[in-house]
């Protein structure tokens, strides 16, 4: 069975490449988080290295952020809460020179002007914040509630990059947790169990209205936390989310055998658990990690969701019309991201251990991340770039 968000564009005659590139919005923002996954990671590779002179957590931090993870899901975004909420899609001219002024931001905050860069970001994003606001009050849909949630922590990534911009303070951290963890637990909770329950036909967890104020509250007392290192609450919301999203992840029961394409995504939902169990860890025991829990939530849960989700909506909405279904590229790309997962996390592990090799798995896992994203471009671009 294949699951889609396609709106159903059809070729259109004697359009240009450019009218091609622009008629959906995750081709520009697909687009964009491939260039900044490359070139970001490439430019920590350098600073891992001593080889240059930037601010190792503006350009791994604000970059990843901002230029890869919320420049992928706000592609995302953009296609699908008008399908949430039954209402029409958003025109080109209401994302395409937002599309330009946030990465004009992006590239500003990183290279020339980091605080002016950051706010620049921050607007754009109020400003699809409003978009989607006008998409979810006039929607036909009767449940509205996911979307409501989604562009609120949206909202709240905005507020707090704006506020990056202004205090000397890096919240990079807290951004993560709060803003870009929470967005991306959202999205997979709504589309993960919709697309599970679609091809097996069973009947799907009646979720309790508690579910995503609670998950909202965790993260971003989680991140608040993390950010100001308050060790003793740390342990505790820590110890509290490894239990409550082990039950949600339990109640879900998504792990019978389905198609590889979807089997991606819900196996990336174990990366949530273990990163909070090695959160809780690492608080319980204060070690010195190398932030091993925050990269397996990166790597692990928000990395194999992007290359699960990103490949199934280049697949969805593609033109001509393709089949969604993983081939033998996408299944590698997704072992290939847990083998980066793992090599990080050996790093930290080396690290605890105050092994000297360490810094050569930091190093390989920076470099195996350049070539997933090549790879990924290797197999999908065409598609995605309209050639």
């Amino acid at each position: 069975m294949q699951f889609s968000t396609s709106i159903g564009e059809q070729p259109k005659l004697n359009q240009t490449w450019w009218q091609k590139f622009k008629s959906q919005p995750h081709q520009l923002f697909f687009t964009s988080a491939i260039f900044f996954a490359i070139l970001i990671m490439f430019l920590t590779f350098l600073s891992l290295l001593g080889k240059s002179s930037s601010e190792f957590s503006l350009i791994h931090g604000y970059g990843l952020n901002f230029g890869v993870f919320t420049n992928a899901f706000l592609g995302f975004l953009i296609t699908v809460i008008p399908k949430f909420n039954g209402s029409s899609i958003i025109d080109e001219n209401q994302y395409v020179k937002a599309w330009i002024v946030f990465q004009v931001g992006i590239v500003m905050g990183l290279f020339l002007n980091a605080p002016f860069g950051k706010i620049l970001v921050s607007f754009t994003m109020f400003y699809f914040v409003y978009i989607f606001y006008k998409k979810i009050k006039e929607g036909k849909s009767l449940e509205k509630n996911d979307s409501i949630y989604i562009n609120s922590v949206f909202a709240l990534g905005a507020a707090l990059l704006f506020l990056d911009s202004l205090v000397t303070t890096n919240l990079s951290v807290l951004i993560f947790y709060a803003f870009l963890l929470t967005t991306v637990f959202l999205v997979a909770l709504r589309m993960i169990p919709a697309f599970y329950f679609a091809y097996t036909k069973i009947q799907p967890w009646q979720r309790p209205s508690y579910i995503k104020p609670v998950s909202v509250s965790l993260f971003i007392l989680t991140g608040i936390f993390a950010q100001f290192e308050i060790t003793l609450t740390l342990k505790l919301i820590s110890f509290i989310s490894l239990l409550f999203f082990g039950y949600v992840l339990y109640k879900l029961n998504l792990y019978k055998k389905t198609p590889a394409i979807l089997s991606i995504l819900t196996f990336s939902l174990l990366w949530l658990e273990l990163g909070f169990v090695s959160l809780f860890i690492e608080s319980f025991f204060e070690l010195q990690s190398f932030k091993l829990s925050f990269h397996i939530f990166a790597l692990g849960f928000i990395t194999s969701l992007l290359i699960g989700f990103g490949s199934r909506v280049v697949l969805g909405h593609a033109v001509p019309a393709q089949t969604i279904q993983a081939d033998k590229i996408t299944k590698f790309l997704f072992i290939f991201t847990q083998i980066i997962v793992i090599t990080r996390a050996l790093a930290s592990v080396l690290f605890i251990s105050e092994s000297p090799a360490f810094m050569g798995f930091l190093h390989l896992s920076s470099t195996l991340w350049i070539l997933l994203f090549i790879i990924w471009t290797f197999r999908y671009g065409r598609i995605l770039l309209r050639f």
